[in-house]
């Protein structure tokens, strides 16, 4: 399995993306910091990022799910890792990581199947269409990786409390 810390820093990474870039998708253009503005115009200009540009109901409504739960999730996840030793995250949390991965991995998932199906419609060469599969495939991949592996330990725990049922 992966170790906790790979966990941590993936949220420490994603704390910024999406405070500056993602947020983006929801804030009004007059409202964003500057910096927010630049990076969004680097980011689609880059990697021609045609949800970006058009930003549809549905990923506006992904964007505010991520901003109400998964940011401060991610300051819980952190703080949480930081107070057991930076060794692992407390059983408590454990659900949440299950709900946190098939969240993020199903949404960026959605993105994938999208970006894919419709990237020629928005005139992408296969090799930009790849380019942007790039950029939402780790947020696929690690979301459901940790929906995995908290689903393992949640199922191992309860096993463990049954057989500890039974020898009594």
């Amino acid at each position: 399995m992966i170790s906790d810390s790979v966990y941590f820093y993936y949220f420490l990474v994603h704390l910024p993306i999406t405070v500056f870039m993602d947020a983006t998708f929801v804030i009004p253009t007059e409202y964003q910091l500057p910096i927010q503005k630049q990076l969004s115009l680097f980011h689609i200009q880059q990697n021609k990022d045609f949800l970006a540009v058009e930003a549809p109901l549905w990923v506006r409504l992904f964007v505010i799910w991520e901003l109400v739960f998964q940011l401060p999730f991610f300051v819980y996840a952190a703080i949480n890792y930081l107070q057991n030793g930076r060794t692992k995250y407390s059983e408590r949390t454990w659900p949440m990581f299950l709900l946190y991965g098939f969240n993020a991995g199903f949404t960026s998932l959605v993105c994938l199947i999208y970006v894919w199906t419709e990237s020629g419609r928005h005139g992408l060469t296969m090799g930009e269409t790849a380019n942007l599969l790039g950029l939402y495939t780790p947020t696929t991949l690690i979301p459901f990786y940790m929906m995995y592996d908290f689903w393992v330990r949640i199922a191992d725990q309860l096993q463990s409390v049954e057989h500890d049922k039974k020898d009594l």
